[in-house]
């Protein structure tokens, strides 16, 4: 009986449909589509789920999970639900190179913003428009935070995060949000000086107009 059941299963042996209504909830291989957007990268565009992660960032978001994603033209950004003032919001994160920060930002500004004896509340202008980054940037940038954090290469949601330092990479953590709160920049400096630098962009949940999970294996 098994063997027939193995060659032509049935319904009622197939894995219940699996729901997903909230973008918190993506896995990997799950779909993402945006509405309009003012940000080109992901206006009407769908975005696959590569990889899951979790941050440890202290103070009063000290958990964040991010999701890394991929469209069809290889646009890679985090994505991430945060809640703020007791409302529920996207960021969206896209990587800065270098040269993309030495033409958006003074370099002797954000150099100060990472030397430990400048304090913390530094101040960032944007001094010029890059077009390839429309919709990702705002006048002013001003510190919130400047810290140590720690990145953990594994999906925490439902568990507590590690006490054991050592079971995740350890970072200093630094975001500058501007005035308006639609917009941020985040930098992470690890040991031996590696930094990545992030434009982040605040978005309604509804931004997200479909979600898509990724097909389950039957079993049988």
């Amino acid at each position: 009986m098994s063997f027939f059941k193995t060659l032509f299963g049935s319904e009622k042996d197939a894995a219940p449909a699996r729901r997903l209504e909230h973008p918190k909830n993506l896995q990997i291989g799950d779909i993402a589509k945006f509405g309009f957007a003012a940000q080109a990268a992901i206006s009407n565009q769908s975005f696959v789920i590569e990889d899951v992660h979790s941050y440890d960032l202290g103070g009063e978001q000290k958990r964040k999970t991010v999701f890394t994603t991929e469209n069809s033209d290889g646009v890679l950004l985090r994505l991430a639900v945060i809640e703020e003032r007791h409302q529920e919001r996207l960021e969206i994160a896209i990587p800065l190179l270098p040269d993309d920060v030495q033409q958006i930002f003074d370099i002797d500004a954000f150099v100060d913003l990472l030397n430990p004896d400048t304090g913390t509340h530094h101040v960032l202008e944007r001094i010029a428009d890059v077009a390839e980054l429309e919709g990702w940037t705002a006048p002013v940038y001003r510190q919130e935070q400047g810290h140590n954090a720690y990145f953990y290469d594994r999906d925490y949601r439902g568990l507590s995060l590690p006490e054991d330092a050592d079971e995740g990479t350890a970072f200093s953590y630094y975001l500058l949000v501007s005035d308006d709160r639609e917009y941020a920049l985040e930098v992470q400096v690890f040991d031996g000086g590696q930094t990545e630098v992030y434009l982040l962009a605040y978005l309604a949940v509804e931004k997200i107009e479909e979600l898509w999970p990724a097909k389950a294996e039957v079993k049988v």
